[in-house]
């Protein structure tokens, strides 16, 4: 282990485990640091955020732990009520328990939003060394009430009789009532000073309306930090990790903590097997059993691009490996955890599934070292290349693509090269500005879907007049843009200027034998249509490609209802057109013995 390099455990109940990555330092271990997360949108934003303090702090010789609560993340979702205190403060617990049982007797819990109201919360009645609250949320209802006004502002479903919809966010309505009830009794006549031997209250920028006017805190600390805004008030991929606030809370836990050396212990290797039915709305065995998944993390291709790898315990024949790749510049877990839920499910099936987050994102390496990569690097093209070839070495061809937006334009991409057995782009994102065009002048020549925006349309859109509009009707300036794109696309095709016709690219696709399930909203098939995709070819005899139009879906998927629709219609294809027919047979404890697979990837 090393302080570049977090590494997986999975740990608490058996039948509802929790997914976490540890960061070790290379020297003695002073104490130990938990990080408990924010939910829902906040959470994927602050994930790199979470993932640069955790090694930040273990160069100042902490061991440190990240975790995903249970139903959030790579973490398996709850089973039936909890019978032990509130289900997100029991997970601080358990995360506590682990690393107490590593042999940390030291302890610093470090909570964002929503994750430091439930830290608190486990510190009123367990408390530990230092404890740092980053913008915390006034209590649970303020947090909930947030969440539902960002679901009406993005035209989420809200609520459904089980489960309650929010932004990359699914509640029970058990779970709803147990983050509204955080910190409901907990006011200024709290024992907010036994909380911690030290506290740390960090708020945003002269905010007045926050958890400092609504706790006593006792002997806390008190800072307000810049960057918050930026990080959690935008939509992905505008997010930018806060650097003044990381290095605030590495300094400030770096003074406070003792540093003399703890026998601290290393976990055992990251690996799990559970009879889960959590993803049961997406389908289970053949008649909807049960099914039991195991899942381990791997590093994939020399770079070592991280991802978790899902197989059911017992194999039926063999099939090809569905591999999904992470969005934009989150991590690998998918729109609400859709690739999470399809690749459980897909087990169900006989199918391994591995969830690859792209170089620079999630717990990937970045490929030239310099941090975050632009989302449209051609860079990531190679990813999906090399982790085509890290899970079936024997024949990179033997996997199914899965990627939305722009992982959805990566794999199509790939695909052309690889010939894979199947791809799936939902939404894919088509038409930007390539990031090498800046310095090269020319867009790469691996680039074959991509339709640059029109430089006339860039042109226009810096002018004053534009800009105006920009900021007032930014919805009407999008559609105005898009026509634009359209207009100058059906006329360079006119000429014979228009340097790639994606349209005609996925039927070749379809026509050379790979099975095409291709899914979109009516904008984001309208690139396709102008640039040569008939409508009459998608059932054509001889072709394997489908084309499957959802005239309401939203382009990132951010309702229940838009996420079950595509789960069905991909849990129905993948199992028509790729599910194993062979034999079962019981792997062996090394992992081995399953039919028809080439080989397994680096596992982490």
């Amino acid at each position: 282990m090393s302080e570049g390099r977090a590494e997986p455990v999975w740990f608490g109940p058996s039948e509802a485990p929790l997914f976490g990555l540890l960061n070790m330092p290379e020297g003695p271990v002073r104490a130990a640091v938990v990080l408990c997360p924010p939910l829902g949108r906040e959470y994927t934003n602050s994930y790199s955020t979470f993932a640069e303090l955790a090694a930040r702090l273990a160069l100042n010789g902490l061991a440190v732990l990240r975790f995903d609560y249970r139903s959030t993340g790579d973490s398996f979702d709850r089973v039936g009520a909890s019978e032990d205190g509130p289900g997100f403060v029991r997970d601080v617990s358990l995360a506590v328990e682990l690393v107490r049982s590593l042999g940390a007797s030291r302890l610093a819990l470090v909570g964002m939003r929503i994750g430091g109201n439930f830290a608190r919360q486990y510190c009123t009645s367990e408390p530990v060394d230092a404890l740092v609250l980053w913008d915390p949320c006034p209590n649970g209802r303020t947090f909930l009430r947030e969440q539902r006004l960002l679901a009406l502002l993005a035209s989420v479903d809200g609520a459904s009789p089980d489960a309650l919809d929010l932004p990359g966010l699914e509640l029970t309505a058990e779970m709803a009532e147990e983050i509204g009830a955080v910190d409901r009794t907990t006011d200024s006549r709290g024992s907010g000073g036994n909380l911690a031997g030290d506290v740390l209250l960090l708020t945003r920028l002269g905010r007045e309306d926050g958890p400092s006017a609504t706790f006593d805190l006792g002997r806390a600390q008190h800072m307000e930090v810049p960057g918050q805004p930026e990080l959690l008030d935008v939509q992905s991929p505008d997010q930018v990790v806060p650097s003044e606030g990381i290095e605030t809370v590495a300094t400030w836990l770096d003074k406070v903590m003792p540093r003399d050396a703890l026998p601290v212990s290393l976990p055992a290797a990251g690996e799990v097997t559970v009879v889960s039915s959590q993803s049961s709305r997406f389908g289970g065995g053949p008649d909807g059993e049960p099914v039991a998944v195991r899942e381990r993390a791997v590093r994939l291709g020399p770079l070592g691009l991280f991802g978790i790898e899902t197989e059911p315990a017992v194999i039926a024949g063999s099939g090809p490996t569905c591999v999904f790749f992470s969005v934009a510049n989150e991590h690998r877990i998918g729109p609400g955890r859709l690739w999470v839920g399809l690749s459980r499910s897909l087990a169900g099936a006989g199918l391994r599934s591995v969830r690859v987050d792209v170089n620079g994102f999630g717990d990937s390496p970045s490929r030239d070292g310099q941090g975050l990569p632009p989302v449209h690097s051609v860079l990531a093209i190679d990813d999906v290349l090399e982790s085509a070839r890290a899970v079936s070495p024997d024949d990179p061809g033997n996997v199914v693509l899965f990627g939305l937006c722009s992982s959805g334009y990566q794999i199509l991409e790939a695909a052309l090269s690889l010939s894979p057995q199947g791809v799936c782009p939902l939404n894919p994102a088509l038409v930007f500005e390539p990031p090498e065009m800046a310095s090269r002048g020319r867009m790469d020549a691996r680039r074959r879907f991509c339709l640059p925006e029109s430089g006339l349309v860039n042109a226009a859109s810096e002018k004053q007049p534009i800009q105006w509009v920009k900021r007032r009707f930014p919805k009407l300036l999008s559609s105005v843009r898009r026509d634009l794109r359209i207009v100058g696309w059906r006329l360079r095709s006119a000429v014979g200027l228009l340097q790639n016709r994606p349209g005609e690219r996925i039927q070749e696709l379809a026509e050379s034998g790979t099975d095409v399930l291709l899914i979109c909203g009516p904008s984001e098939i309208k690139p396709f249509i102008e640039t040569g995709l008939r409508a009459e070819r998608t059932g054509r005899p001889g072709t394997r490609l489908k084309v499957e139009v959802l005239p309401s879906l939203q382009h990132s998927l951010l309702s229940r209802s838009d996420r079950d629709e595509v789960a069905k219609m991909i849990i129905d294809h993948v199992r028509s057109q790729f599910q194993s027919r062979g034999e079962a047979t019981e792997p062996d404890m090394a992992g081995r013995g399953h039919r028809g697979r080439a080989g397994h990837p680096q596992r982490g």
